[in-house]
Order: C-alpha cells, then structure tokens, then sequence
C-alpha cells in the first residue's frame, strides 16, 4: 500500500487546475499558492512591495507556462518556486539598476551637470593627479562607477559600504573635486 500525502493530492488537483485552463482555476491556484510563494519571495527580496509584482508576475508565467509542467519530474510547488525565483532575480537586477539610475541622476541634478563627462574631462587635464585631494576609497569608487561601468551598488559591495553610504560619500567628494577645478 503506498502512501499519499496531503501535499500529493494538492498537487494532482492542480495539475488538474492547469489542464482545464478556466481562469477560475488560475484563481484557485492563485489563491491556494501565492501566500506561499509570497513569504518565500519575501524573505529572498526584504521588500514587500518588490514581493507581491514578483508574485503577480510569477504567477502569470505559471499560468503561461502550465502545460508544460511535468508532475513526473517534481513537485508542482517546486516548480512554481523555480518560476518565481527567477522573476525575483529579473526584479532585483531590474531595482538595481533603477536605483542606480536614480543616484546618478541626483548626482548630476545636485551638480547641473553631467559629472561622468565632467570626470572624463578633469582626469584628461589632471592625469596622475586626478582626485588626489579626495578619499582612496571614493577616488576607487569613481574609477569603479564613472570609468569602469560599475553600478553604484556593485561598488559598494565592491568597498565594503552600503549604497547610501557611498552616494553621500560621492555627493560629498565630488563637491570637493568641483571646487578644486572652479578655485
């Protein structure tokens, strides 16, 4: 006799769910799975409001993507974590870059300027001496970001700072270099 757990059964009735295609039974689904998938993704995340778009949007390549569920291979729950765990990386990658957007253009707002071809054209004048008057690490943090294509927070992680941090770091210092140059 084998045994047949509860999470089986849940299982073989969604499989069912995916296999009828009514969007009653995506809201069955939806309802039976996202609190789940929700705390899982809450927890990778740390922000609730990135949680609940990734869980919409998980959901909706589950549902996309139903049929091609194989319950032989693995459990619908694991599949439907894989799902959503890549629309939570997609999330992050995408708030990354949305929030270095949003520090380099209040960099160059607080300046009125564009700074990354401002810096290009202070480190062509000045060489060797470029940023001498600054810190190692915000003159580090300039090379990574303004010359090397980093993110604002792969430099951070790269120095060991958080994110704010580094851009009151960088507000900061390149106010100092703005002043060398108009001095």
């Amino acid at each position: 006799m084998s045994f047949i757990s509860p999470l089986d059964e849940l299982d073989n009735n969604a499989v069912a769910m995916f296999k009828s295609g009514d969007h009653k039974d995506y809201l069955k689904l939806y309802n039976k799975y996202a609190p789940a998938v929700m705390g899982v993704l809450l927890r990778t995340l740390g922000d609730k409001e990135i949680a609940e778009k990734c869980v919409n949007n998980a959901f909706f390549e589950i549902w996309s993507r139903r049929l091609s569920y194989n319950p032989e291979k693995e459990r619908l729950f694991t599949w439907m974590l894989k799902i959503s765990r890549t629309c939570a990386k997609c999330a992050c990658l995408s708030e990354k870059k949305y929030l270095d957007d949003e520090i380099r253009e209040e960099i160059d707002l607080v300046y009125a300027m564009d700074i990354q071809a401002y810096l290009k054209e202070k480190k062509r004048m000045e060489g060797a001496s470029f940023a001498s008057k600054v810190t190692a690490e915000i003159r580090e943090a300039i090379n990574l970001i303004y010359f090397q294509g980093y993110s604002f927070s792969a430099a951070a992680e790269h120095l060991g700072l958080s994110v704010e941090q580094l851009r009151a770091g960088m507000i900061k210092n390149i106010k100092q270099l703005k002043g060398e140059w108009l001095s």
